[in-house]
């Protein structure tokens, strides 16, 4: 196997048996130019490996001593993009190379000066070339956003794509006419193409899916969030026309006496699914009738009296085995197969909702909502339909949008059109008279301004659990019952006349559009979506979409229907009613497996180190908003995520262990963007296994009224008790002391000190020494630091207390720019600080605390271009090394005595912006955490 990045490349052997690395054989060689294609040809008695480098130029390696062979340089020197090699021999080499300047390049390796081809079209550089198997077709993608197949005998362009919304990294071709095509981009996607058309895309991250291969019909993309998929093409269930699904004809005339006559302008008004093969039809002139959708045949039966140009049909929404029907008179009708049940008037103006739902067996539950905003829930079971009760309206105005019923009859809830969830108990109702329900829990705006589109009920360990989708494209997880004593206010609703409580467990962004409905099959949990025109179902587990239809869903009348085999789905389009189906286990298992789980696609700009005794956990922040908990391993494995921050957080610090007397769990301060800060509660006791974190909010502060100002770092000054002592370095030129109560889970502001007036505080650190005595030191954009004494502020007296302060220049001009880290230690006299800024230099400079009146600083020692770029993270690992990452992709560890470089590692870490590390004594072994366009753990 040839593995190439960069300007290394390496070969290795891989038992195939047992799937494991001959470590004898790895091997990495360096040569001078970037690396853009790699290709292993036999030549006699010996393999070759053949580069292409970013110069268009051909080097002949030898596998066993990686010495340079032969090198062809083509005829035309220009910088390459991208490029592919094609050929079983080094005489039969074919080169495409793709430059920027919009041109693919196809040339043989044994006569460089004789272009083959010049292939133009492209508006952009050319990202990706590869040749198909049989080397007569070659794909290229572009900046463009397009992805074009050239015919290599002909040098002709076949076809020209378009579809991906963002630029396109790579296509590969699955047959060897190249007409069946997969493409990644930049919009995170990967799409999969026939004879021109897209047949399927798959979402697999936020941004970027870098590339993607394909071997006997076996797809592999990763992701830019490092996620690593395999799935099966050719196995796609999206639906681009309604030319391809079944259409359900109406009869305009009338053959027999067993069909109906019809007008022939005649439309469908509302439908449902009974069962696989049949469906309930009411047309716009008030016909019933029963279709079979197998033999297309039809017949009329007798409808529910009080149609008259209005009917609300809705159906049991696994298997459709109840259907009932709302009048414009408030009469709903029950239909259980193909024949008409039952009938009541349960209202007295039309029935405008209805949700129907199975508990267990025969059982069922309705709830129908009329015009006037009045609430039923009635129970059907084999021979009996009653009324259990009638549901209090919170306000006048709540329109009821979701409605679901708990399995053992004990709960209702309701979601509104405003996005708030109404809950009520039934535990000690009385059947005998059906009474009218109060609301005895409300979660306000719980999708924000968002409507609740559909709920569902589950039983848990914990309780009875609440799935909630919105038109917010969101979906929320609640449990009903006795919260964790630790969880926070934030998530508890405490019930009105009732002992349990309402709490939130989780939260998670399903899709761009909203959540239609929540289905629960085959032990999965499964989600209809709906985003521009189009319906999807997904696995809420794996995210993989299992099939789509263009458009359907929205404000259309649809329905899902699952058999025993196979997966029936309907739907009305400009009033036909349209149908198809799939065979049900091939659907679930449509899905991608997912070989590594991703972490972030979007940059991460904070990180910081948990240690447990099994195993490391960091938690990062990024550009999204959202903080991860991603357990560190070969493969990380994100524990959780959640997002509360409006925008990018852009720092992070964890209080002590046991802090507040949490035994099991860590506290965690987050800042960044919108003038926003926030305390979490995260549970480490899930981190022994590898399994999933309980991460929730447990406080919030705006730091300031101005939203523009940003929170660039944080720090904790000081912990005692329950309190913790936190500086925040702020955009607007000051450093300002927030005292965090985690017992009474409230932010205060102790006080705020103003640096110069016209510097942006970039970073921040604190140390408490042994006296009592604790300082805040910031640095700034003209490269300065300034010092700020707490020991009189950060007290438990300043609990209500505001007070001033003034932050004294201590170090001028350190650095000749901007201080973009900076960390923190004491030592005998005083304390010590090393800072990291853009003149890619690391200063170390000692502070005596002891001097009279004022505390005096030295220059220790300074490494000017210790980096070959800016400064982004330093740390203290103990008190004689440091560790520092760059712009430049590397990490290194000083010796602190005169900054002596004892070792450097290059990062995969793109951009990296945040490093931490941490030091066990126990073990004598350390680690370092890098963030950016990635995560990535070094050991030491």
């Amino acid at each position: 196997m040839l593995v190439f990045g960069g300007k290394s490349w390496a070969a290795m052997e891989i038992n195939t048996n047992t799937m494991e690395l001959n470590s004898a054989s790895n091997h990495t060689y360096e040569i001078s130019d970037w690396i853009k294609a790699g290709h292993l040809v036999r030549a006699k008695d010996s393999w070759k490996v053949v580069l292409t480098t970013a110069h268009n130029c051909v080097l002949v390696m030898s596998l066993e001593t990686g010495s340079c062979e032969q090198k062809v340089t083509g005829a035309e020197q220009c910088v390459l993009y991208a490029a592919a090699l094609w050929g079983d021999s080094i005489g039969d080499l074919v080169v495409a190379a793709g430059t920027v300047f919009n041109t693919v390049l196809v040339w043989r390796l044994n006569t460089p000066s004789n272009v083959l081809w010049r292939l133009q079209g492209h508006e952009g550089v050319v990202f990706g070339v590869s040749f198909c198997r049989n080397g007569k077709a070659l794909t290229s993608v572009s900046d463009d956003r397009s992805v074009r197949v050239w015919n290599l005998e002909s040098g002709r362009i076949e076809r020209v794509l378009y579809g991906h919304r963002a630029r396109v990294w790579k296509c590969v071709a699955v047959n060897e006419s190249a007409s069946w095509l997969i493409s990644c981009s930049e919009d995170g996607t990967c799409r999969e193409w026939r004879d021109g058309d897209t047949v399927d895309v798959r979402p697999q991250s936020s941004k970027n899916v870098w590339t993607v291969d394909v071997r006997a019909g076996m797809v592999v993309s990763a992701g830019g969030d490092g996620s690593l998929w395999l799935w099966q093409a050719g196995t796609s269930r999206r639906i681009e026309s309604v030319d391809e699904l079944q259409p359900v004809q109406l009869p305009v005339c009338k053959p027999d006496q067993s069909s109906p006559a019809l007008r022939p302008s005649e439309n469908v008004r509302g439908f449902a699914l009974v069962d696989a093969q049949t469906a309930v039809v009411i047309t716009k002139s008030d016909h019933f009738m029963v279709h079979d959708l197998a033999q297309r045949t039809w017949r009329e039966v007798d409808g529910p009296c009080g149609l008259q140009g209005y009917a609300m049909v809705a159906a049991e929404p696994v298997d459709g085995s109840l259907v009932a029907i709302g009048c414009r008179n408030g009469a709903v009708t029950l239909l259980r197969g193909t024949c008409t049940w039952a009938a009541a008037r349960l209202h007295n103006a039309s029935v405008r909702w209805l949700c129907v739902s199975r508990r267990v067996g025969s059982l069922y539950d309705i709830v129908s909502v009329d015009d006037s905003g009045d609430v039923v829930w009635s129970i059907v079971s084999d021979n009996s339909w009653r009324v259990a009760a009638r549901l209090q309206r919170a306000s006048p105005g709540t329109r009821v949008s979701a409605a679901a019923v708990s399995s053992d009859g004990l709960w209702v809830a309701l979601g509104s059109a405003r996005g708030s969830l109404y809950i009520y108990s039934a535990q000690n109702i009385a059947f005998d008279e059906p009474p009218m329900l109060p609301v005895a829990c409300v979660w306000p705006q719980a999708h924000g301004s968002y409507s609740v589109s559909t709920l569902l009920f589950d039983m848990s360990e914990t309780g009875t659990v609440l799935h909630s989708g919105g038109r917010d494209g969101w979906r929320r997880t609640f449990c009903i019952g006795e919260p964790p004593v630790d969880a926070a206010a934030a998530d508890i609703r405490r019930g009105n006349q009732i002992d349990a409580s309402f709490y939130r467990i989780s939260a998670a962004s399903v899709t761009p559009g909203w959540v239609e409905r929540l289905y629960k099959c085959c032990g999965r949990l499964l989600a209809v979506t709906f985003f521009c025109k189009r319906l999807a179902l997904a696995d809420m587990v794996s995210g993989s979409v299992l099939f789509s239809c263009i458009d359907a869903g929205g404000s259309r009348q649809w329905q899902l229907l699952f058999a025993s085999s196979f997966l029936r789905f309907a739907f009305v389009n400009r009033n036909q009613l349209l149908t198809t189906q799939f065979d049900l286990q091939q659907l679930l298992n449509t899905g991608a497996q997912v070989l590594a789980t991703g972490v972030s696609s979007i940059d991460l700009r904070c990180v910081q180190l948990l240690q447990s005794d099994q195993c490391s956990v960091v938690v990062v922040g990024g550009e999204d908003g959202y903080l991860r908990v991603v357990e560190c391993k070969k493969n990380p494995q994100v524990l959780a995520a959640v997002k509360r921050h409006r925008s990018v957080i852009r720092c992070i610090q964890v209080l002590p262990p046991a802090f507040a007397g949490f035994e099991n769990s860590r506290f965690v301060l987050t800042a960044g963007a919108g003038s926003e800060m926030r305390c979490w509660k995260l549970d480490t006791g899930a981190f022994d296994t590898p399994s999933k974190a309980v991460l929730v909010e447990w406080a919030s502060a705006l730091l300031s009224q101005d939203t523009d100002m940003r929170v660039m770092d944080i720090c904790v000054a000081r912990c005692h008790d329950s309190v913790a002592y936190v500086a925040a370095a702020c955009s607007d030129a000051s450093v300002a002391l927030w005292r965090v109560d985690v017992a009474r889970q409230q932010f205060f502001c102790v006080s705020r000190s103003a640096v110069a007036p016209t510097r942006c505080v970039l970073s921040i650190g604190s140390v408490q020494l042994s006296g009592g005595r604790a300082f805040v030191l910031a640095g700034t954009t003209d490269g300065s630091i300034y010092l700020w004494e707490l020991t009189d502020v950060a007290t438990p007296v300043s609990a209500t207390v505001y007070l001033d302060a003034q932050m004294k220049l201590l170090v001028p001009h350190v650095h000749q720019s901007g201080v973009n880290a900076l960390c923190v230690q004491a030592q005998a006299n005083g304390l010590v600080v090393a800072s990291g800024g853009d003149d890619c230099s690391i200063s170390i400079t000692s502070i005596n605390t002891e001097s009279s009146p004022n505390p005096t600083a030295q220059l220790v020692c300074k490494k000017n271009l210790a980096h070959a770029s800016a400064i982004q993270g330093l740390s203290f690992v103990d008190a004689n090394r440091l560790c520092s990452v760059a712009t430049d992709q590397r990490v290194a560890l000083w010796k602190c005595d005169g900054l002596e470089l004892l070792k450097m590692e290059v990062t995969q870490v793109a951009d990296p912006s945040a490093l931490n590390a941490h030091y066990n004594g126990k073990c004598c072994q350390g680690q370092v955490a890098v963030a950016g366009m990635g995560l990535q753990i070094f050991s030491f």
